[in-house]
């Protein structure tokens, strides 16, 4: 008998051991029924528009399974989108709190400095965010974010305090940014020829520094370097022309080289406003025909409202007493005068007038000419 006693032993305790990991699961399935049912009644919150009562909820349940983050970034990124600005402050302060890894609690973070940024909070948003430059995963959203504020607060003098930091990324548009905060900044307080010079070679991929600049230049009668500049500016954006031929006209270049630059910019890129102005340098040449020529020909291969109006200005130079070329030259002006010449290739935001900076998206020198039957 003892010795049955001693074979049940290890049946025993593996009973034992079985029925405690049983009830061990018991208290888990019904620790997590009790999240399942908080997290039901969440949501029926939510879906019967009771979102503050949600909102406690929801936020309740983080003590419990802080592995739902994801979902929690998810319901506050969706409130942010609706400017529910508030609410989605209140899951991201809450999420903030927690002890998470360095990653997710930076992602956290960077979202926290994006509600506050929506809400127009940028004294909260602005710490939040300088203290995230230097984690590499997100670095460049944060400096876009970041870059963004300081772009609504007009402070670029804090902008370019970041210089060092934008260098350590690969990014164009935070490169062209801090050249734009710089030529900003000397709104006010002009600077110096060789500041400028010095920002044209840390930044080349921006236009903005060798366009201010050229016109400083022009303005001091340094036609040489200016007409270099200018030049330069036309090989990065050829579509740039009916903005940079005038201001090269006024560098006076020799009559070959002009001819030169028209012509290559007319046949390398199709350019409307150099074809147009290409005709008249001709024209003033007195090579009327030659000019109608030149139109006649880009005209069958490139259909377009602004050559058809040199066109027409051409041939009344022609034939001057011809009265309905005049009335066709007005009602053509008149319909390019309603025409928009810009957009943003980064938004698509359409307008007359060019900026550095797109009203819409916040994104500097994206807005360019339009080109196609009323491009430029």
């Amino acid at each position: 008998m003892l010795e049955l006693l001693f074979l049940l032993l290890p049946v025993a305790a593996a009973y034992g051991w079985f029925m405690g990991r049983n009830s061990e699961k018991q208290k888990e399935l019904k620790g997590r029924a009790s999240v399942t049912k908080n997290l039901s009644s969440g949501l029926n919150f939510l879906l019967t528009d009771q979102e503050d009562k949600a909102i406690e909820q929801l936020l309740q349940l983080l003590d419990v399974e802080a592995a739902t983050i994801d979902t929690y970034l998810a319901l506050a990124n969706l409130f942010r989108r609706r400017g529910d600005w508030d609410k989605a402050i209140r899951i991201h302060e809450k999420l903030h709190q927690l002890k998470l890894p360095k990653q997710q609690a930076q992602k956290i973070q960077f979202e926290l400095a994006k509600d506050y940024f929506s809400a127009g909070l940028y004294d909260r948003a602005e710490p939040l965010l300088s203290a995230l430059v230097q984690a590499e995963s997100i670095r460049e959203a944060v400096l876009k974010q970041l870059f963004s504020l300081f772009t609504a607060t007009h402070e670029w003098q804090k902008a370019m305090d970041f210089r060092a930091v934008v260098e350590q990324t690969d990014s164009r548009s935070l490169r062209i940014g801090v050249a734009n905060f710089s030529c900003e900044a000397w709104r006010k307080e002009p600077a110096p020829r060789d500041a400028y010079r010095q920002l044209i070679q840390r930044y080349p991929v921006s236009l903005r520094p060798k366009y201010e600049l050229a016109k400083k230049l022009i303005a001091e009668e340094e036609f040489t370097e200016a007409r270099e500049l200018l030049l330069a500016i036309l090989q990065q954006r050829p579509q740039w022309a009916a903005e940079l031929l005038p201001l090269v006209e006024q560098t006076t270049p020799e009559p070959a080289e002009w001819q030169q630059l028209l012509t290559e910019l007319s046949r390398k890129h199709k350019n409307i406003s150099a074809i147009a102005e290409l005709a008249q340098f001709y024209a003033d040449e007195q090579h009327l025909q030659q000019a109608e020529n030149l139109l006649t020909d880009k005209l069958k291969q490139q259909p377009n409202i602004r050559l058809f109006l040199k066109f027409i200005q051409i041939r009344r130079l022609q034939d001057p007493s011809e009265p309905h070329l005049a009335e066709i030259e007005q009602m053509l002006q008149a319909y390019l005068d309603t025409k928009v010449l810009y957009h943003c290739r980064n938004c698509g935001f359409k307008t007359k007038q060019p900026y550095w900076l797109c009203p819409s998206c916040q994104q500097w020198e994206t807005v360019e000419p339009m080109t196609g039957i009323d491009g430029r």
